[in-house]
């Protein structure tokens, strides 16, 4: 279906923006391969501060850069890109601790299709966090990370759904003692689609984090976030306004030297302005075992919900994951990771005037179900202080019986499926200083 509301699409943005979203992810569980050795000698020295340029140049080929069904037909390419970024922190902070990273993506794209070589050129990535007062009673941080994707429409096309993400964070941190603190903070978000309006969004975010480390390494939390989401085009029944809550209690911490665990129960709402609201528990468990130093394993559930941005408004995620890391002579990395959620859509019977130009819109489901896979191996090697080689795949599926049947004025009809299976293999060699 030839239109800008392609149903996969936006839910994969959706889920990319509820990772990239603040939250307690399973990776921080807290146990940890050692650096490589290279390492340490990385970076110009400036005080206490370690600046780290890098240039690299990543090919990958792709097997379905639409994200089409099979149904649909499918468009492969290979993809150049040049990566040039640096990495700015000072590892013994004072009053202040810093972590700067940013990095360009520069793509080239070679395909038999003329729409994928018209694809996105440039997409960008930048992290900032700066704690002040570190081991005072009373401090504050700020906060910042913006995300330029590159994304393709879900048919043949040289239109893209290339989209801005921006989260800007401030807060105030209040330690009574050693082991209490207490973080506040506001934060504003937008997500802007350089020619796709009806996705954009902004939301204002406040959040209490409040932790108890009750023994040295273990720690007791309370999350409670809340937000007010606006959209820049509602429509009634189809994406509307919310202000979803999220309050969490929870542990985190160390077993043993090789055991860690992170678990967590709590409440969501959506709050959704208009239609079916969603309210559910949230939480999770994570476990991570290091049988030996340079071997580490981490495996557990997470549920939460999320705007869908399109068909259901919102949809809860139960998702397991699983990561496998072995290191070898502290340079060489072999990683596996397997993650699968279940994905259950708020009800909604879409009508002809969702989607411009139709006279008829239907669906397969009134209420949308999918499982949403994810797999990658990889392998970086640091071969010298200067020079890192990486090599890998990944695999992206969506599976589900949903699909949108539309009829335009004419009585042709057309179908857009949910579903769709992406893999890449990719090679990276990364210069750095």
């Amino acid at each position: 279906m030839n239109n800008p509301l392609a149903a996969k699409v936006i839910l994969v943005i959706a889920t990319v923006l509820a990772v990239v979203a603040p939250s307690r992810a399973h990776a921080e569980v807290g146990l940890s391969l050692p650096a490589v050795v290279d390492d340490a000698r990385r970076g110009a020295r400036f005080g206490n501060f370690i600046f780290i340029p890098s240039v690299g140049l990543e090919g990958r080929y792709n097997s379905n850069v639409f994200r089409q069904d099979s149904r649909e037909g499918r468009s492969e390419a290979a993809v150049l890109t040049l990566r040039p970024g640096f990495k700015l922190l000072n590892p013994t902070p004072s009053w202040l601790k810093l972590t700067w990273d940013a990095s360009v993506d520069v793509n080239f794209w070679f395909s038999k299709d003329p729409n994928a070589d018209k694809q996105g050129r440039v997409a960008a990535e930048t992290s900032l966090r700066a704690d002040f007062l570190v081991k005072s009673v009373v401090g504050f941080f700020i906060a910042d990370r913006f995300i330029r994707s590159v994304q393709p429409q879900n048919y043949s096309t040289s239109r893209r759904y290339d989209w801005n993400f921006n989260h800007a964070e401030i807060g105030l941190q209040v330690r009574p003692t050693g082991a209490l603190q207490f973080d506040l903070s506001y934060a504003f978000n937008f997500n802007l689609f350089d020619s796709f309006k009806d996705g954009d969004r902004f939301y204002h975010q406040a959040r209490l984090l409040g932790t108890w480390a009750f023994f040295p390494k273990t720690s007791l939390f309370l999350d409670v976030d809340w937000r007010y989401q606006d959209w820049s085009r509602d429509k009634v029944d189809y994406r509307v306004d919310s202000m979803p809550l999220r309050a969490v209690l929870g542990v985190r911490g160390y077993l043993t030297k090789k055991v860690a665990l992170d678990v967590r129960a709590g409440y969501g709402q959506g709050f959704v302005k208009q239609g079916t609201d969603v309210q559910t528990f949230i939480g999770g468990a994570s476990f991570a075992f290091k049988p030996t130093p340079f071997t580490l394993l981490d495996l557990g559930y997470d549920r939460n919900f999320e705007d869908a941005a399109f068909y259901g408004r919102w949809y809860i995620a139960d998702s397991a994951h699983l990561s496998i890391k072995q290191q070898f002579a502290r340079r060489l990395e072999l990683s596996g990771a397997f993650t699968y959620s279940y994905l259950s859509f708020g009800r909604v019977v879409p009508k002809a005037s969702d989607v411009s130009g139709l006279s008829a819109l239907s669906a397969s489901q009134a209420d949308r179900r999918d499982h949403s896979l994810g797999a990658r191996i990889g392998l970086s090697y640091s071969a010298v202080r200067y020079l890192t080689l990486r090599v890998g795949y990944e695999f992206e599926a969506i599976v589900t019986d949903f699909r949108l049947v539309g009829t335009d004025a004419a009585g042709k009809t057309s179908t857009d499926f949910g579903g769709y299976k992406l893999h890449q293999v990719f090679g990276e060699i990364t210069v750095l200083y």
